[in-house]
């Protein structure tokens, strides 16, 4: 969980008069991603040449992002249940070849606050973390990676799930910043799976696997 520190701040920007409102992971702390259990978990996209994708994807590729989530729930909620409120239903197959990653933070990182009175801070409301539309979030967080140099990203309420934090770094974090624990497969721990599908009301559709040919 991010540290008490919540209240400081940097010096006054060009956009933000009462500067930008910092939120700082403590070294130490862990955060969880969902990725492809073939890929690495530390991941910062889109890929050289690619547009953005997501909600705080810089514009114009000033910068790459990796996702990530204060706890499991949190990631979940962001990864595999993202866009399917509607019919609750997720393909067992995509969950399958998922996998989870617990990943220690090694140094503070300093967070643009982006829920709670952060919003009115930094003159947006809670559709930053919620709009079907990208294009405030993704301005909002140009500015703080303009306007502070040593501003990590940002943390803002999962869309699905708004009691769980989430955080998009910037590629400022280092791969050498962060420590990979040990990848957890979805398809070997069906208690985990189980209890996450449970407290969202989510269900595995009963389509049997396709067999490679």
């Amino acid at each position: 969980m991010p540290s008490a520190e919540t209240a400081a701040c940097t010096p006054p920007t060009l956009t933000f008069r009462n500067g930008i409102k910092i939120e700082v992971l403590d070294a130490g702390v862990d955060i969880f991603r969902i990725h492809h259990r073939d890929a690495s978990p530390i991941w910062f996209g889109p890929k050289p040449g690619l547009p953005p994708a997501y909600r705080f994807d810089a514009p114009g590729g000033e910068y790459r992002t990796m996702y990530a989530a204060a706890a499991l729930e949190g990631a979940f909620a962001e990864t595999i249940l993202h866009g399917r409120p509607a019919g609750q239903i997720v393909s067992r197959a995509y969950v399958e070849q998922r996998a989870w990653t617990a990943i220690k933070v090694l140094r503070p990182l300093k967070l643009m606050k982006l829920h709670g009175e952060g919003l009115f801070w930094h003159g947006v409301d809670a559709r930053v973390s919620a709009a079907d539309t990208y294009d405030e979030s993704r301005r909002v967080a140009l500015v703080g990676f303009r306007e502070a140099p040593d501003l990590d990203g940002v943390t803002y309420r999962s869309r699905h799930d708004n009691g769980e934090l989430c955080h998009a770094l910037f590629d400022r974090v280092l791969t050498n910043h962060l420590k990979t624990g040990m990848r957890q497969l979805f398809s070997e721990h069906a208690a985990e799976l189980k209890h996450l599908m449970a407290r969202y009301g989510a269900v595995l559709d009963t389509t049997p696997p396709i067999l490679a040919p």
